[in-house]
């Protein structure tokens, strides 16, 4: 009884005292308002770590609008914001974890850019040298013979290249001499992607201007020596998460790409697509595991350029006339001049221009991509020839994609259009006209079909019309098939061609049959041995025999090692017998040294290992060989421009041989060569035994100090590893009591790892 009676007391006395409570309340609230708070952001449930101070009055939550934008949401205003009222976003404070989570819509968060890794680039490296390429050939038959050698003559360097080639020719019936080619100066600046030629050059076209050969000056961008710039517009790929998720690129079902992004927007910028129409999955995956994918078409065309971009040449110099016949043939002063521009990434215009004293030439062309329908050129261009005008105009349209492709142009000249490879024809009989149309479809596990159409008539009013159509599929695991056949419009012929080919490893045979009206029905064996990458024996061989019994045939031979190519064959045909050998090959001057190797037509480098021999050296991960009795290993077949690894082995090197460096990474120019250093040295390595003024071993975890190389220890019994040893050293010990200095001495007949002591410290 009176336990329920002190029950009813206190409760009596909490309910007189609530009224009063209740009235203090505001004042509390109050109290806290003026009182910052200082809180952590966790946006999207991702806490970014940061302190800011809030203001809570009234159940509202205000924040600073700058330390909201720097915390990633993009908020407009300056001063306080109160964040319950921003659209799109939820927030709620929790007074105990000193935390405000804002739960954010990805539209008001800032937008990830994704890009795959930069392509690398590497300042390119190129050493003096000299460089001769040749090709000797001679061949007999019908009791004659002729012989041919044709050479490049190439120095190089940081200054750039100079070259010369030709033909050196005699025989019976031609006239013995030397006939000269091109001879020129090339220098490239990577940096601005432009290459300066002096001498004989070609000039810079585009798909509906013509090229001719110029001696004299050229100024031109090239983007091949910079493998690092993407010139072709790409797609980028745009989505949106809630919540930190994983963002997968696959293109056409093979994954190109992937990354982590942070809540809101992202953007996967120049993604690396094949060329023509496609389709892009993104998958997002959230930290529970949830997936969502979204297909999205596109379309790249390689023959635009991106925004911005700018493609020109120009060239001034004198026509080269007689080329292959004359060595020294120059006619009128000429200019040319192409430029291109990628304007937007579906839009890029071009330009062309030519002058000499008896001609004048402009023309203008648009390649428009227009979404994902193909590709559309269009180009007109007038002339003006010796008191004649012409013009030219072309249209042009092309569409590819997994399996299927398509192209079509007409081209349109009038009787009176001249460029500067024809204005000076006294008989010319250029294309009138000329409408292509080219097709291709790919069916999967049946093979693929292509057709081709050509009408075409010359001002001289000859007409051509042929169609064309081919079928080629695989045949069980190794073999193919291929038929194909032709119809000419306007000659009523037909010719035709089944040709099986079956291949056995290095060897393959095929064999097959072709009609046309002119020599009716031919039956052809072919047999092909490839010559391997590193040398060895090749083979080619073809004998044929048509309806009259009448039998072709030739071979060729082909022997390939590290320092040339030698070839043999023949060739016989009813009442007529040939036969021919070849040399091919190079001799460069590098390094102090002549190697001997197979025609170089790109960059080659020469690693050197400092006089060590037999030292193995690989390229890009692939071996090559070792180096021969003087260090030196060439290789003669480099990509220009691309950055590749060197390497050599030293693990079966003794121990007294030591590398600096067994890695490096190099880029090189078109045409040039460099020296790779990776020195191996010898050196002699020793272990002393150090003893102190008392003649016992000093003391375990001593100090060992010498010029000019990294400190060591003594180890246990006063023993300390001393590698590359002088023949005479000073060493400097700091001991438990001190230091103290010894001098050892190498004897002259010490092995590879001697034992030299005991060596006292005083």
């Amino acid at each position: 009884m009176i336990r329920h009676l002190s029950f009813l007391l206190l409760a009596l006395g909490l309910a007189g005292a609530r009224p009063a409570f209740a009235a203090a309340l505001p004042a509390f609230e109050a109290m806290q308002a003026d009182q910052p708070l200082f809180v952590e952001l966790v946006l999207n449930g991702q806490a970014g770590g940061e302190i800011v101070p809030m203001r809570s009055a009234g159940g509202h939550n205000l924040v600073d609008a700058a330390l909201l934008r720097k915390a990633g949401l993009n908020v407009a205003g300056d001063g306080p914001v109160d964040v319950a009222q921003i659209r799109g976003v939820q927030s709620s404070y929790d007074a105990a974890g000193q935390t405000l989570r804002l739960d954010v819509s990805p539209d008001l968060l800032p937008t990830n850019h994704i890009s795959p890794f930069a392509r690398e680039r590497a300042a390119t490296v190129a050493n003096v040298g000299a460089m001769l390429n040749y090709d000797a050939y001679v061949q007999t038959g019908d009791g004659t013979t002729t012989a041919s050698l044709w050479t490049e003559q190439r120095v190089f360097g940081p200054f750039g290249t100079f070259s010369n080639n030709g033909t050196l020719r005699t025989g019976t019936g031609i006239k013995t001499g030397y006939l000269r080619y091109d001879t020129r100066y090339r220098y490239v600046d990577e940096n601005h992607a432009l290459a300066f030629t002096a001498g004989d050059l070609i000039t810079q076209s585009l798909p509906w201007t013509t090229s001719v050969r110029l001696g004299g000056l050229q100024i031109a961008r090239d983007y091949q020596v910079r493998p690092d710039l993407i010139t072709t517009p790409l797609p980028s790929f745009a989505g949106k998460a809630a919540i930190p998720s994983a963002v997968d690129l696959f293109v056409d079902g093979y994954r190109q790409q992937s990354a982590d992004v942070q809540p809101g927007r992202f953007v996967l910028d120049n993604m690396p697509v094949v060329n023509g129409a496609g389709q892009a999955t993104i998958v997002t995956t959230d930290a529970v595991g949830r997936q969502i994918a979204t297909t999205i078409p596109f379309y790249v065309s390689s023959t635009l350029l991106k925004p911005g971009l700018l493609d020109v040449a120009g060239e001034i110099g004198f026509l080269r006339q007689g080329y292959g016949l004359k060595n020294f043939d120059y006619g009128a002063l000429t200019a040319s001049g192409t430029i291109r521009r990628g304007l937007t990434q579906h839009l890029t215009v071009e330009a062309h221009g030519e002058a000499t004293r008896r001609l004048a030439l402009a023309g203008a062309g648009i390649v428009f991509a227009p979404g994902r329908f193909g590709t559309l050129n269009v180009s007109a261009a007038t002339s003006r020839s010796e008191g004649r005008t012409g013009t030219q105009w072309t249209v042009g349209y092309s569409y590819t994609a997994r399996r299927f492709s398509i192209s079509a142009e007409h081209d349109q000249r009038s009787t009176g259009y001249r460029d500067l490879g024809t204005f000076d024809l006294a008989n010319y009989a250029g294309t009138k006209r000329a409408d292509r149309v080219i097709a291709t479809v790919n069916i999967p596990h049946q093979g693929s079909i292509g057709a081709a159409f050509i009408d075409g008539m010359t001002l001289g009013h000859a007409h051509t019309r042929i169609a064309s159509v081919s079928y080629s599929r695989p045949i069980g695991r190794f073999a193919s098939l291929f038929v194909s056949a032709d119809h000419d419009f306007v000659q009523h012929s037909t010719s035709a061609q089944l040709r099986l080919i079956i291949p056995f490893g290095r060897n393959s045979v095929s064999a097959g049959v072709t009609h046309d009206r002119g020599r009716g029905t031919l039956a052809q064996v072919d047999y092909a041995r490839s010559v391997p990458t590193q040398g060895g024996f090749g083979l080619n061989a073809t004998l044929a025999g048509d309806e009259d019994g009448r039998v072709y045939g030739q071979g060729t031979a082909t022997w390939r090692t590290d320092s040339m190519e030698l070839q043999a064959g023949g060739s016989f045909t009813p009442g007529q017998r040939s036969g021919w050998v070849g040399a091919t090959g190079s001799l460069v001057l590098m390094d102090k040294s002549v190697f001997a190797a197979n025609q170089v037509d790109d960059a080659f480098a020469v690693v050197s290992t400092g006089g060590v021999a037999g030292v193995p050296v690989s390229y890009e991960n692939q071996p090559l060989g070792k180096t021969d009795r003087n260090g030196h290993l060439f290789v003669p077949q480099i990509t220009s421009y691309h950055v590749g690894r060197f390497a050599i082995d030293t693990l079966n090197l003794s121990a007294d041989h030591v590398a600096a460096a067994v890695e490096q990474r190099l880029s090189f120019r078109q045409g040039t060569g460099a020296v790779v250093k990776m020195t191996v040295r010898s050196i002699r390595s020793a272990t002393v035994t150090l003893v102190g003024r008392d003649g016992k071993p000093l003391a375990a975890g001593s100090r060992v100090a010498r010029e000019g190389a990294a400190d060591s220890e003594v180890g246990w019994d006063g023993i300390a590893f001393i590698e590359d040893i002088r023949p005479e050293t000073d060493l400097a010990i700091t001991t438990r009591d001190g230091t103290c200095r010894a001098h050892v001495t190498l004897p002259a007949n010490a092995k590879a790892l001697a034992q030299i002591g005991p060596v006292p410290c005083v």
